[in-house]
């Protein structure tokens, strides 16, 4: 399978999202619920990433559905080191101005411990995790 180009190589399918690998060495995360995102969503994920990877990190492209967040407890725990060791920077890319106003107030309060950044568009988003290959 093919989307924009870029084969897939595998992908883990859950209720809530998918975790596909990319053969340019990028990962997209698609959350697929409109429900907020939750700590067990972001436990489904990272075991994925570590299934495949066998202790690999990958750069994460993060789409959602327009109005889709995290609450409050999974961005604290999306902030830290131990939520994700596979992941070697991370890009949500946005739809709505919710998202926006809560992606700058995890960066600016949770600090994530690897590198990450807010887009609106996936192109941008793409070629700044490329420079984490």
């Amino acid at each position: 399978m093919q989307i924009q180009g870029v084969e897939i190589i595998k992908v883990y399918t859950f209720e809530e999202s998918s975790v596909s690998f990319r053969s340019d060495g990028l990962v997209w995360v698609c959350i697929k619920t409109s429900n907020d995102v939750e700590i067990k969503h972001v436990v489904e994920i990272v075991g994925a990433l570590e299934d495949y990877g066998k202790g690999k990190k990958y750069p994460l492209l993060i789409t959602t559905p327009k109005f889709t967040l995290p609450n409050a407890k999974a961005r604290a725990y999306i902030a830290t080191a131990e939520s994700d060791p596979f992941a070697s920077a991370e890009a949500y890319v946005i739809q709505s101005f919710s998202q926006k106003l809560v992606g700058n107030s995890f960066l600016q309060f949770n600090k994530p411990a690897r590198p990450t950044r807010i887009f609106s568009s996936e192109e941008k988003a793409i070629e700044w995790l490329k420079s984490f290959l």
